[in-house]
């Protein structure tokens, strides 16, 4: 028995599924992550929002139509009084109108119907640039979807090997557990033979509790660690699945210039702070567009009823300009505000790409350091797996002292630990490049 537990102990590495559920690849979990999630799905309907907008700006270009209809109560009798000839003095039937002639109004009500069309003329230049400039919020919610996706998809990555570190560790406290189990068992057998002491099986068992307790709690962990994944997925947090067993990436080397090539090329931040500055300069180009004269082509049609006194229908065309010949340099002021928002969105833009470069260079330095830390990990790994099997070969011979034992299953259980952590790091430090350059 304590033999087998010693070779499992020695053996190490394992995969880390050992549990009957569905696995779930990496590659699938970042895909059904960058679709379904809600953060994702929120970013897609502002785009949706943001189009409806400029759909909305494109119907400004074409005619307002209005009809207006109303219903007014005669409060007073309007009265009117012409005098006698004072249209026509002389004329051969004599003065028009031969006599003073009063005429007054009818009290009541009075309904009126109004229906009219303007076109806007000088002010489609101004439309059609803030129609332009809803198309580049658009594209700049459509780089803030791009946005939301890598950073779900890295977080995603980042659960993910969060899973992978706590399976890691499970296999080892599991392992830990077969070998003290049956060290107990060995000890036990020593006790009872009088060649060793109780304290000793004591010291065994206390360590044995203690990994069973550390393996409840790194349970308890892991289904945390899964319920987060699959809110991130937007799936039921109950959910099973199991992860594939992640090999070391050995050898990842990426050239600095082609990275920064691709960064600066393909991250939605950057593309999105060069838009802000095209933003700016639409919104300088409209506030400018205010200067010129408002210039409209109107018809209209007007109908009255229950009126006696004036004619009842006139229709009309008119050309209309509306123009604010002077505004106290109000204008002067906005226009140099939107001047200022310019260099302000180029600045920005130019502290984005510095922030992106660093990024660059800070992955690919901690994606070096990673992969060097792997083989540190698997030489500790090696050392201390011979260390338990030399320790416990003479233990057994009655050579060497339990406690050298147990010194070497716990350096063993730790180095365990320590080379599935560095073997995540890695995927960690690719998944942190990955995003550097702007890929999910």
């Amino acid at each position: 028995m304590f033999e087998c537990a010693l070779a499992i102990l020695l053996a190490g590495g394992g995969a880390w599924s050992y549990a009957s559920e569905p696995v779930l690849t990496l590659e699938d979990a970042v895909d059904l992550a960058v679709t379904a999630n809600l953060r994702v799905q929120a970013a897609a309907l502002e785009v949706n929002e943001v189009w409806d907008d400029v759909e909305a700006l494109k119907t400004k270009r074409y005619p307002r139509l209005e009809m207006r209809a109303g219903i007014i109560d005669n409060l007073t009798r309007q009265r009117y009084t012409f005098d006698r000839g004072v249209w026509v003095q002389n004329s051969p039937i004599g003065p028009i109108p031969p006599e003073e002639i009063e005429i007054t109004s009818e009290s009541g009500v009075t309904k009126s119907f109004l229906v009219s069309a303007t076109q806007p003329i000088t002010q489609l230049y101004t439309i059609e640039l803030e129609i332009c400039e809803g198309y580049v919020v658009t594209e700049m919610a459509e780089e803030k979807v791009r946005l939301v996706q890598q950073d779900v998809g890295y977080l995603t990555k980042v659960q993910y090997f969060e899973i992978g570190r706590i399976l890691g560790d499970l296999q080892a406290v599991d392992e830990a557990i077969i070998f003290l189990t049956s060290l107990s068992e060995l000890v036990g057998n020593y006790v009872a033979q009088q060649v060793a002491l109780e304290y000793e099986l004591l010291d065994v068992r206390a360590r044995l509790a203690q990994r069973k307790l550390e393996r409840q709690r790194l349970t308890d962990e892991m289904a945390t660690a899964k319920e987060r994944l699959n809110a991130l997925m937007d799936r039921d947090v109950e959910t099973p699945f199991n992860i594939q067993s992640l090999p070391n990436p050995y050898h990842l080397t990426f050239d600095v210039e082609t990275s920064l090539g691709l960064a600066f090329e393909q991250r939605p931040d950057l593309a999105e702070s060069e838009l802000s500055i095209e933003k700016a300069e639409y919104s300088y180009d409209i506030k400018k567009s205010e200067y010129i004269p408002d210039v409209d082509l109107s018809i209209e049609y007007l109908k009255l009823y229950d009126v006696r006194l004036i004619p009842d229908a006139e229709a009309f065309i008119a050309l209309e300009m509306r123009w604010e010949f002077f505004d106290w340099g109000r204008k002067r002021d906005e226009l140099s505000s939107r001047a200022n928002k310019i260099i302000e969105s180029e600045k920005k833009s130019e502290e984005v790409r510095n922030r992106i470069e660093i990024e660059v260079r800070q992955s690919l330095r901690r994606l070096r350091t990673t992969q060097e830390s792997v083989g540190v990990a698997r030489q500790l790994q090696t050392a201390y797996r011979e260390k338990v099997r030399v320790m416990t070969n003479r233990y057994r011979e009655q050579s060497a002292l339990l406690t050298d034992v147990l010194e070497a299953e716990k350096q063993l259980f730790h180095a365990n630990s320590d080379y599935n952590r560095a073997v995540l790091s890695v995927w960690g430090a690719l998944a942190e490049y990955e995003r550097s350059v702007g890929e999910v």
